[in-house]
């Protein structure tokens, strides 16, 4: 049987369709306006040519968001400065070239996948800064993720007071009661994806409350939960074999609260070697770059409290290596997870020797299932399409994409419920796929 059709915004009504006919622009409009708005600050930071620049980059922008608006052909994107790290604008536009050849009209925004054009609209966006060489490193989207992290302050204190205890307290735990912890801080960092500022468009996206109170009630929106079967698979890891990999999704609290997950893997000897991917350029709002991760850290060890404690010593698992960071151009291009291994070997070969990745939120999601429309009871293993490069899990709450792994008639009983619950981020999965 062949793979089902790419999800795309050809399907009117569609959340794909919904996406590139309303939020793609409003997206494109929140960084233009702030652009216009601080461009005088911007200047000041950055020289007097920032000024110039941010004229420039908006132009740039505003022709971008009325070819969406106006369904325009795709364009190929202008190879920026040769010594970019991000500079994959060959890749680009050979996968242009390719829908050139199969349909023999150019890709356009509400034909083409889904996923192809939504990845191309923030390669569009980092073009656009690009080619100003002042405003080149410029992150749009960096004061929206940092103002995400700022409010939910009280959350985090939250979470780090709970995460600090616990390590304190393992030398005493029993199995059980360690089980029950890591359980706990695993719901806690699906939860945590709901502050995805991609899916609000930029608007706030706070954690505002315990989430740690809520998981109780929380645990019968999940779709799919493994949790037990991740548990068992951790503790049945040789001590020699706990290399675990975590590829990041949003910064701000879900961050932290994948930190925390870390945390206790890291003290309770669950894991030996530990690296965590983020993004080398902005990317879909609010997804983590190095310099999202550095700034956390520093912004929590600096509020004093069980935040500056928890961050201390994150700061000390990075000095002494314990916990690796990893950039790579892959995960901010166009492929999809089954393409890795021809698309980029060296990091398939990487990934190949971790004894666990884990992939946080929907676009890691929609890439391993290829963003196809799956039908919801298809096996997990199938919608990877072949993309067997380690034991995995993935970590997310529903809000857009692909949903596979369900249980007959789960599906359309949940939708009885809530007619929104694949886009909402209310309902969550802990989906493991072993290959065994």
């Amino acid at each position: 049987m062949s793979a089902p059709a790419p999800l795309s915004a050809c399907h009117i009504g569609s959340f794909a369709y919904l996406t590139v006919k309303d939020r793609l622009p409003i997206i494109l409009t929140r960084v233009i306006d702030y652009l216009y708005r601080e461009r005088n600050a911007i200047a000041e930071k950055y020289g007097e040519g920032a000024r110039e620049g941010c004229k420039e980059v908006v132009g740039r922008l505003s022709q971008l968001k009325n070819e969406i608006q106006t369904n325009k052909p795709l364009q190929l994107l202008q190879p920026t400065h040769p010594l970019s790290p991000h500079d994959d604008s060959e890749s680009w536009n050979q996968r242009y070239e390719e829908y050139m050849n199969i349909d023999d009209v150019p890709p356009k925004w509400f034909t083409a996948p889904w996923l192809y054009v939504e990845c191309y609209m923030y390669a569009r966006i980092h073009e656009s800064f690009y080619l100003c060489d002042v405003l080149k490193d410029f992150d749009p989207f960096m004061v929206q993720k940092q103002d995400s992290l700022l409010q939910s302050h009280l959350a985090c204190e939250a979470l780090a007071q709970h995460v600090l205890s616990v390590c304190n307290s393992l030398h005493s735990a029993t199995q059980e009661q360690l089980k029950q912890h890591v359980i706990k801080l695993i719901e806690v960092s699906v939860w945590g994806n709901k502050c995805d500022l991609s899916i609000s468009c930029g608007a706030g996206r706070a954690q505002n409350d315990n989430l740690l109170a809520s998981l109780d009630t929380l645990r019968s929106y999940l779709l799919v939960n493994d949790s037990e079967k991740l548990w068992q698979f951790l503790v049945s890891l040789p001590e020699d074999q706990r290399d675990i990999v975590l590829v990041l999704d949003n910064a701000g609290f879900e961050l932290v609260s994948d930190l925390c997950l870390l945390t206790l893997l890291v003290e309770a000897g669950l894991t030996t070697s530990l690296t965590i991917h983020t993004k080398t350029r902005p990317w879909f709002v609010s997804d983590t770059t190095l310099a999202d991760l550095t700034w956390i850290i520093t912004t929590l060890r600096e509020k004093g409290g069980a935040c500056s404690e928890i961050g201390k010593k994150w700061e000390g698992y990075l000095a002494g290596n314990r916990w690796k960071v990893s950039e790579h151009g892959f995960w901010t291009t166009h492929h999809h997870y089954a393409e890795m291994s021809t698309a980029s070997p060296a990091l398939y070969s990487q990934l190949s020797k971790a004894s666990l990745i884990i992939f946080k939120g929907d676009l890691n999601y929609r890439k391993l299932t290829g963003d196809l429309d799956w039908p919801t009871t298809t096996k997990f293993e199938k919608a990877l399409q072949g993309f067997n490069v380690a034991p995995l899990v993935t970590l997310r709450t529903a809000k857009g994409g692909p949903v596979v792994g369900l249980a007959d008639g789960q599906a359309e009983e949940v939708a009885s419920i809530a007619s929104d619950w694949n886009i909402s981020g209310d309902y969550g999965m802990i989906q493991l796929c072993t290959f065994l």
